[in-house]
This record gives structure tokens, sequence and C-alpha cells, in this order.
């Protein structure tokens, strides 16, 4: 495989943890008792800003899709990487992501964008420079193949994602001890609620319970983050329309990331490719894994 084509498989990987850690976990979130309830350390009542966090928390947490753009700025070793999408998620009944990315901008240089796809337990690419190599224009990941080439704990992720809701973000937010309204601003045509602070990941962890916090620290510890700058965008009917994460500075990761959500509940299409379609990606991965130079079809 080529040097170009491994680091789509290695992106793929780290931009699905970033998908799932900006849109949350647990479908069934809202059903379930946090061991932090709805107050603040100490028992004390929530200021009204955490009050408007914790009511998009429960008005999220019995979504079945959204729509959204995604918007991303990393920089890692000194390379920055510069990435906008479309992100179309379904929660209910069967979890399921489609997300298309047009050219990316990687040091100084533009890529070839991509389409993804995510259902089950696969994750299917459509890259230009995978399917030269592969002979065909999707290739399929297992998400534990795609885990043991790259180092990153894919599975986990995937069981994050298939449980997928912005509820659980909303939830974390009300860990934060400086959030404050910030004034009235209108996103995508709708009239929000501008809240802004930070959060540190050890306090957002005691808001969820036992199985959300064992599976959020797997997505948020593998990213090295442990405090997070937030700004996020309330309507009128307590819904996120815009939600802003990024990274303290001297953070191991340089992270800015942004959701802008523009449908809730609206009907979701999201299919895997045709078989004929789909190269088996368990041999691309494993020549990412040994350093191979050249991948059959």
């Amino acid at each position: 495989m080529t040097a170009r084509a491994s680091r789509y498989v290695a992106g793929a990987a780290a931009g699905l943890a970033l998908t799932v850690s900006l849109t949350g976990c647990r479908a069934d979130a809202g059903a379930g008792k946090a061991s932090g309830g709805d107050k603040p350390a100490g028992g004390t009542q929530l200021t009204a800003a955490q009050e408007a966090l914790a009511k998009a928390s429960k008005k999220t947490a019995d979504l079945k899709s959204f729509r959204a753009t995604l918007t991303t700025s990393t920089v890692v070793s000194g390379k920055k990487t510069d990435l906008t999408g479309n992100l179309a998620f379904r929660l209910k009944p069967t979890p399921a992501m489609k997300l298309d990315v047009p050219p990316i901008k990687t040091a100084g240089k533009t890529m070839d964008g991509f389409q993804e796809v995510f259902a089950g337990d696969t994750i299917y690419l459509k890259v230009p420079a995978l399917a030269k190599q592969a002979g065909k224009p999707w290739v399929g990941f297992s998400t534990t193949d795609l885990s043991k080439a790259t180092g990153i704990d894919v599975q986990s992720m995937q069981n994050q994602g298939q449980q997928a809701n912005p509820a659980l973000n909303a939830k974390m937010l009300t860990a934060s001890k400086d959030v404050h309204a910030v004034g009235k601003e209108t996103v995508a045509g709708v009239r929000t609620t501008h809240y802004q602070g930070t959060f540190s990941l050890a306090d957002a962890l005691n808001k969820l319970d036992t199985t959300e916090r064992a599976e959020a620290q797997k997505i948020f510890g593998q990213l090295g983050l442990d405090k997070l700058n937030f700004n996020m965008w309330v309507d009128g009917q307590q819904l996120p329309r815009k939600l802003a994460l990024a990274t303290a500075p001297g953070s191991k990761l340089a992270l800015d990331i942004a959701m802008k959500y523009l449908a809730f509940d609206a009907p979701v299409s999201i299919k895997a490719p045709a078989k004929s379609q789909v190269a088996d990606g368990t041999k691309l991965a494993n020549k990412v894994k040994d350093g191979g130079s050249n991948v059959s079809g």
C-alpha cells in the first residue's frame, strides 16, 4: 500500500473517533440515571446556564436521527489538517452513519476527499487512493481489523458510535463550573442562546453512569484529552443547534471541532454499498500494519 493510502486508513479511524467524541454516546442516555445527577458537585443548585444545558441533554435523549455539518482542525506533530464534511446519523432503531468530505487541506497540501459509511461493525471508505489499489470504488474494513492495523481501538469507538446521541455531550457539559450565557445569536436561521465555558474530563465523567463513563473514557483517553473549552448554541426548544469544542493551549492534541445541527428526526437513508462495489479491506489493513508496498484487489 502506498504511504498516501495508509494515511487514509489511519485518518479514517481518527476521523471516526472525533465524530463519535463530538456526537456523544448511548442512544438510551436519557433513560439512565447519571451518577452526578442534575446537580453539580457539592449538591448546590444548577446555575441558569447549567440548567439550560441539562434541559438540552434531556430534550435530545429521544432523538432518532440528525443531520449536521462537521468542521475539524487538528495539529499533530506540527502538521495542520482542516476537514469539513456533511454528516447524517441514524440513532434508532439501528445506528448508522454517513460522512461526505470534500478535498482536505493538510500540511499545506490538498488531498482527495472521501466518503465514509459506518454500518454494523464495518466502515466503508470511498477514497481515490484506496480504490486504485483495491480495484473497486469502495473498501470495507471491519472495526477489529482496522484497530489492529492502526493501533487505535476502533472497536470501542464503534461501540460508542452505535449508541451515539447529542444528549451525552450536553450532559457532560453540565460539569462546567464556569459556563455562562454570552448572548442571543442566530445559527442557520434559528434564534439561539450562546453558552460558553470549560470542563475537565474528570468532572464530566462523574456526570455519567458506569457504562457511559467507561465508554467515554476510552474515546477521550485515546485522544489524550483532559480539558476542553466549549461553545454551545441552544434554541428555544432546548435543542442544540451548534457545538464547538477546542483543546486548551499545551494539550497533547491541538483540536478545534464544530458540529452545526441542520435537522433533527428528519428521514435519513444510510445503507452499506453493494457488495459488488466493495473490496475486502483486510489485506489493505494488514499491509498498513506490515508496511507493505503493494495490495491486490
